[in-house]
């Protein structure tokens, strides 16, 4: 997290869910072994490599989509603009135009919508160009009321009568997705920083479901390609031009106060357990669902998973890449435990988001109640 790589003091303080967390500056590696729920509130980010940005040998083998724009350098009190005071706000065209250096440099182009990458105050931001209204109000609505230290939020935007802009922080260290893809940079993931991965993103989805003070988000398109990283930040959930609010529409300047429903009957919900169960397994095997069929003959990622699973043939699912320590295994079966409670539910009621993250976790009670 921004605060332990960059605060000099003795201790820093941070708040989660009714937990704060007392933390000596550069502490050592903590032991990142699944624990209680209540132990792993107050877990610290671990001093993992993987997770560092020192990933030398990365420079050379991921090249798609490498950026042009070099990363700020990180001084005593760097942090995403996201997190900084003053953000997100509106910006005029003329600002975008120069950040842009007039949309010069375009990352991609999909459908109705453009990337472009810009720098604001020395950091890499990106600009995406939304040509559908609908979706550019939907994204705008949800994102400027949600605010979460693992969510890939917005620092601005931009709405004229022909532009429709959102711009955010870059994740300069790339996506999960393209890490496992590169054979370097997929073993310098170590059992454990997966582990603390699934549990930064579950975290994400207990904030989208249970949290959040306008009523649930559905996300409706976790995996390993929406979960990105930059510097001096856990992993973050990102790519929301799905989401959805759960029960109706929140106005952009509304006073919503709705409250959660019962997580326990809402089946829609379930959509984003299923596609953390899939993250989950792709998190265990290193294969990436959208590529796997065509490196097996059509066979989707979820049925070759579903198999192994079943059979409890979980050294079977696990990255080759990585080395299988007996510490390790532990935390490899909670994942692997979670991803079938996620992707074939036979205890005949839904599933919460927090009933799955105690089962990562290793909370022994969720998983003898599940």
């Amino acid at each position: 997290m921004c605060i332990y790589w960059n605060v000099e003091c003795n201790v820093a303080v941070m708040k989660g869910k009714d937990v704060a967390t007392l933390m000596p500056s550069r502490a050592p590696k903590p032991d990142c072994s699944p624990v209680s729920s209540e132990q792993a509130d107050a877990e610290t980010w671990p001093d993992d490599p993987s997770l560092n940005d020192q990933e030398t040998g990365n420079q050379n083998v991921i090249e798609e989509g490498e950026s042009s724009i070099q990363p700020a350098p990180r001084g005593p009190s760097w942090c995403p603009l996201q997190f900084r005071p003053g953000f997100p706000r509106e910006f005029l065209f003329s600002e975008i135009e120069e950040i842009t250096n007039g949309f010069s440099d375009i990352v991609c182009q999909e459908g109705n919508l453009k990337v472009y990458e810009g720098v604001l105050q020395n950091t890499p931001v990106i600009v995406k160009s939304i040509q559908d209204d609908e979706q550019f109000w939907s994204m705008l609505t949800i994102l400027s009321r949600v605010r979460h230290r693992t969510i890939m939020n917005i620092i601005g935007y931009c709405c004229t009568a022909t532009n429709r802009l959102l711009i955010s922080d870059y994740p300069c260290l790339y996506s999960f997705a393209m890490k496992l893809q590169c054979d370097v940079s997929a073993i310098n993931l170590s059992w454990r920083a997966r582990w603390y991965t699934a549990t930064e993103i579950g975290g994400s989805l207990r904030y989208l479901h249970e949290e959040c003070p306008d009523g649930p988000i559905v996300h409706q398109s976790v995996c390993s390609s929406s979960i990105v990283y930059s510097h001096g930040c856990s992993p973050m959930l990102s790519n929301f031009m799905t989401a959805k609010w759960y029960k109706g529409d929140v106005p952009f300047n509304g006073n919503s106060t709705g409250k959660c429903p019962n997580l326990e009957e809402d089946k829609q919900l379930y959509v984003d357990i299923h596609d953390y169960g899939l993250f989950l397994v792709e998190l265990i095997s290193g294969k990436v669902a959208g590529c796997f069929p065509h490196e097996n003959e059509g066979q989707s990622l979820i049925d070759w998973a579903l198999q192994l699973l079943e059979s409890s043939s979980v050294t079977q699912l696990m990255d080759p890449r990585l080395a299988d320590k007996e510490d390790d295994l532990k935390v490899v079966h909670c994942m692997a435990r979670a991803a079938l409670l996620c992707l074939k539910n036979d205890s005949g009621r839904s599933i919460s988001i927090s009933e799955v993250l105690a089962v990562v976790r290793g909370d022994q009670h969720a998983v003898l109640q599940l």
